[in-house]
Parts: C-alpha cells; sequence; structure tokens
C-alpha cells in the first residue's frame, strides 16, 4: 500500500463468486471489505433455491423473486480451470465439467480458506445506495452506513428478459422463466416450448426430453452466430426435441412461429431468454447512464462509474469466461483502492467513455466480434496489472468446437485445451 494513502471504506454488495474475487484480492491487497448478502448463504447463482410447486409465472405481479437458476441436475458449462475462484484451484477429483453441488462446495471452502466469511453479512439485502457526507450511503434492514467505495458484485442474471411476444399474456398455460426451472417431472407427458435458443434451452431441453412428450425449442439459429447447438431432426433421450424458428405470435395452446409453421396443444412455455441489467438499489441515485436493459454504461473499463468511480461495478460482460473476467478486474480494483495503481482523471475517464469503448453497450448480435472486444480488454486489464496473458479466447473456441462435435453429451468428453500459463 502507498506510504501516506489512508486506507478505503469499501463495501461489496454480493458474495456469490463476483463479490468473493473482490473481497480475496482486496485482503490480500490489506484491505477490509464489508461484503453484504442478501440471502443466507454464500455462492450466488450457484446456491440452489428450492421453490414451491406452483409455476412461477411471469405474467404474475406478485410472482416470487428468484435468487438462483440453479436445478437438480445441473452442470457447468465450461471446463472446472474455467470455474476457478482468483488461484485457489478447484479440486483434482472433480469431473471435468463439474456439477453444481461440487461448485458450491468449492465456493465455500475457498471462502474459509481466504478467511472471508468473518467479512460478510448474511441475510441483509441492500435497498438503497445514494451519495452522501462525501461517500456512499448504503441502507438495508440493519440500518445505514457511510462507505467510500462500493462494489457492485450482485451479479448480471438475477432479472429475467421477457420478450415482447403477441399473445404471450393470454397463453393458456404456465409461462416461466429458466430461471424458476427445477425439476422436469412437472412437465411429465407435456408438450413443451422453450423460447430461446442458446445454452439454458439446450441444458433444459436434454433434462426434460425422458419425461415430457414433445420439447420445441424456438430461437433463432444459429443464437448471435453461437453454432454449437444446431441440430436436424428429433434428439434427445426421449427423442423428442426439435428445433424451429422464433414465434411470431400465440394463441391459446397455439404457438405461429416466423417461418409459417405451427406448433398446437402446447402445454407450457418456458423462456429461456437470458436477463437484463438491473440494480434496484442504484434506483435514483445515478441518473448519467444507462442501469437496466440489455446494455448498460458507459462504465469506465466497464466497471467504474465516470461521474464518480469510487463506484465500481463487477462481472458485467456477456458471453466471456466470468471467472477469469472477474479475477482480472477485482486485481486492478484492488490495485487501485489501495494506492499502487492510480486512476485518470475524471474529466479523462470522460473523454475516454465517449470513444465508445464499452463493450457493456455494444448489443452482441455478432457474437465473434463481442468476444474479440471482450478479450482484448483482457489483455489490456493484463497488461496493467502485470497478471499474466492466458489465451482464453483459444480456449473458449477450443470449448465450443468440442461442444460442435459432441452436441448431445459434449461433458462426458476430455477437451484438451492450451492456456499457454
Amino acid at each position: 500500500m502507498a506510504v501516506g494513502y489512508m486506507a478505503p471504506n469499501i463495501a461489496i454488495i454480493g458474495a456469490g463468486p463476483t463479490g468473493l474475487t473482490a473481497a480475496i484480492d482486496l485482503k490480500r491487497s490489506g484491505l477490509s471489505p464489508t461484503v453484504f448478502e442478501a440471502r443466507d448463504c454464500l455462492g450466488g447463482q450457484w446456491a440452489y433455491e428450492a421453490l414451491p410447486d406452483r409455476p412461477v409465472d411471469v405474467r404474475d405481479p406478485q410472482s416470487l423473486h428468484v435468487y438462483s437458476a440453479m436445478y437438480p441436475k445441473l452442470r457447468a458449462n465450461l471446463p472446472k480451470r474455467a470455474m476457478q475462484i482468483s488461484d485457489y484451484k478447484l479440486p483434482e477429483q472433480l469431473q471435468l465439467f463439474p456439477d453444481r453441488a461440487d461448485i458450491l462446495n468449492y465456493i465455500g471452502d475457498t471462502a474459509r480458506r481466504a478467511e472471508i466469511l468473518p467479512l460478510i453479512h448474511f441475510s441483509t439485502p441492500v435497498k438503497h445506495v445514494e451519495k452522501a457526507d462525501g461517500g456512499w450511503r448504503i441502507s438495508t434492514n440493519h440500518g445505514e452506513q457511510i462507505f467510500s467505495h462500493v462494489l457492485v458484485a450482485s451479479g448480471k442474471d438475477s432479472y429475467p428478459y421477457i420478450p415482447e411476444i403477441d399473445g404471450l399474456e393470454s397463453f393458456e398455460g404456465p409461462v416461466t422463466h429458466s430461471q424458476s426451472y427445477r425439476r422436469p417431472n412437472r412437465f411429465e407427458g407435456k408438450r413443451v416450448a422453450l423460447i430461446g435458443a442458446c445454452v439454458s434451452s439446450e441444458d433444459i431441453s436434454l433434462d426434460l426430453s425422458p419425461h415430457a412428450s414433445e420439447v420445441y425449442i424456438c430461437g433463432t439459429f444459429p443464437p448471435n452466430g453461437h453454432k454449437c447447438y444446431v441440430r436436424e431432426g428429433l434428439y434427445g433421450e426421449g427423442h423428442n426435441i426439435s428445433q424451429h424458428a422464433r414465434p411470431a405470435r400465440i394463441e391459446g395452446h397455439t404457438i405461429h412461429l416466423q417461418d409459417g409453421q405451427v406448433l398446437e396443444d402446447v402445454d407450457a412455455i418456458i423462456l429461456c431468454t437470458g436477463y437484463i441489467y438491473n440494480f434496484p438499489f442504484l434506483n435514483g441515485a445515478i441518473n448519467d447512464v444507462q442501469l437496466n436493459g440489455k446494455a448498460i454504461g458507459p462504465l469506465y473499463l466497464n466497471m467504474f462509474y465516470p461521474s464518480d468511480p469510487t463506484l465500481i461495478f463487477l462481472g458485467l460482460p456477456r458471453f466471456t469466461v466470468h471467472f477469469a473476467s472477474i479475477h482480472l478486474q477485482s486485481i486492478f480494483c484492488a490495485k487501485v483502492l489501495s494506492g499502487e495503481l492510480k486512476l485518470p482523471s475524471i474529466e479523462q475517464i470522460k473523454q475516454d467513455v465517449a470513444t465508445g469503448t464499452c463493450v457493456l453497450q455494444k448489443n452482441p448480435a455478432d457474437l465473434e466480434e463481442y468476444h474479440n472486444r471482450v478479450f482484448e480488454y483482457f489483455g489490456q486489464l493484463a497488461d496493467m496489472t502485470g497478471a499474466p496473458h492466458l489465451d482464453w479466447k483459444g480456449f473458449l473456441d477450443t470449448v465450443n468446437d468440442h461442444k460442435r462435435e459432441y452436441q448431445q453429451d459434449y461433458r462426458q468428453h476430455t477437451v484438451i485445451y492450451d492456456l499457454k500459463e
């Protein structure tokens, strides 16, 4: 820590992998952040949340807020090297694509080994954050505190994206989101339409296949240039999964698709449409950047609020190697907050974000272009922090090639990659 430097008083919102990674790197830099976690457990998305048998219908304004998208059979869709928090390696005995319980256990073990647990305030949801007294006032159910810096690590996958589809409101069956999918036996003998054509629809369709009568995946192929999940004909354990165009409109139990095809007698719809950026605790606090929707920003280095870079967002880039991204971001933040590195002036920061370099403002319609921008960003952070340059783009390309080769059971096959560590 720089000589004569006064240690900041730092709050981290969220105790999932993102908040835990930030706390580890800040602690290593001699700082002692306060971590606020809404739930009574570690893990964020990886902490399984049991839900009532009644479907969480997205059309119900009183619908239950869901914290975790985990379902019992879920497994990581990237090899375990991509699930590593900081430099704490996953146990060697774990399968190449670990299941959700193994990852959650690893997260807990890492928090204990890094001695982070004493920093966390569980069951303490942040209600509001606002500028006050030269810092940021955080309001929780236990009162208010002022912090010099706030790191928002509450995640990018908490608020489902609900697409506008003509007739969706009047569909004569449950309309749920993949976030609240849990057990396939709820759909025994049903015709189920999954709206969306990427990772969640692929995994959930395979989980449903032995139970449902028919499983229709309705989306654009390839989605965002992602060709891993493009199939022809029927497939799945029940030989009952088929791929179709996007919905155009819905009438009763009938879905009319954009290519003119009609799916009749559909019993249930599951939206596998991803998530929006949303931070309700910041409502009214900052008004000069976009803070919700499919894009967000501009943020300096995809992290720092330009008007006051003591407010920092972690883990927001999509379609990338998330754990690697948050590690590089956390290292950089730790160096800045400990005084080892210095940010440019606010005037320079605002000039930088005006150039349109914020990845988070880009709608990744072209996934290859988005990947290139994100991994250039990884290299930029590595250069500024002295972290090793690991070939995460090559890693992801290799894994995607592997998924194309073994489409239905890629997790059962070994994938060989070289991060050039």
